[in-house]
């Protein structure tokens, strides 16, 4: 299994949102895309930023996304990075359905999409996906509709349909998971988004945005509590929280990646970080 981290822009937001006790500067939040060539092929854990952002966010509600987290395309998109490798990618694991995960979706259009019924309920939970009402709930969740293929239908494969696996030991107190393929298993990790997964590969656990920084694992410096009027179930994400300082504290052998979090990223050699 091979395992390379690209950096496809970022958004800035004050640290203190995202660490009690932070300070009131902008902190910057790269957008991490994984590919991961396994057994089973060539996959790519979400999609990052991509110019799509800036279009899906041309008017209200939506342009409030992009108001209130700044974004910076700093960096080539991943289809950019991959060049002539992007038609080898044969699915594509979305963790959740946030904007800075799918917004470059569209540019992997014979890609299977993997993600959670949960989050395809979403999706699909209105006959109204126009009327401001909606869309303005949707703002407030981090989702963008414009982001997503008309065929998504088509090509989801959702998670909870794969086959349900105990995990090792080694992931305690993480219990269960779905097999995505021999050597790839989803993970549960709910409370920031609706059907948020992440994604254990080798010694490596992709978790997405259960925490923006390590140091909320590694030194408890929880979000700050206003962050939870835009999470989907904010109990679950401490619980979530909880559960994944007890896995830090007992096996220190699993590296736990958050998508944001520059410190843990730069460490593991992301490519586009300066």
């Amino acid at each position: 299994m091979d395992i390379r981290f690209y950096h496809t822009g970022y958004c800035t937001h004050p640290e203190c949102m995202v660490e009690r006790g932070g300070s009131l500067r902008k902190a910057a939040f790269p957008a991490m895309t994984a590919h991961i060539t396994h057994q089973g092929g060539n996959l790519l854990f979400d999609t990052g930023y991509a110019p799509r952002f800036f279009e899906a966010c041309r008017r209200f509600p939506e342009k409030f996304y992009a108001l209130t987290t700044p974004v910076t395309l700093s960096q080539p998109t991943i289809r950019e990075r991959l060049g002539d490798a992007t038609h080898d990618i044969n699915q594509i694991f979305l963790s959740h359905l946030h904007a800075d995960h799918i917004a470059g979706l569209k540019d992997f259009p014979d890609a299977e999409i993997i993600l959670s019924r949960a989050a395809y309920d979403f999706v699909y939970r209105t006959d109204k996906p126009e009327s401001l009402t909606n869309r303005i709930i949707e703002v407030k969740q981090g989702f963008l509709r414009e982001l997503l293929p008309q065929d998504l239908p088509q090509r989801a494969r959702f998670i909870e349909d794969m086959p349900e696996v105990r995990l090792d030991e080694a992931f305690y107190p993480f219990e269960q998971g779905y097999r995505i393929s021999a050597d790839l298993i989803a993970v549960a990790l709910p409370g920031h988004a609706a059907g948020q997964y992440g994604l254990i590969a080798g010694e490596f656990f992709l978790i997405a945005d259960a925490v923006w920084r390590f140091a909320t694992i590694s030194h408890n410096r929880r979000p700050n509590p206003l962050t939870g009027l835009i999470a989907q179930n904010r109990t679950a994400v401490q619980a979530t929280i909880d559960r994944l300082q007890h896995l830090h504290r007992r096996n220190r052998e699993i590296i736990l990646v958050p998508s944001h979090c520059e410190p843990t990223l730069r460490r593991l050699g992301m490519e586009g970080l300066d």
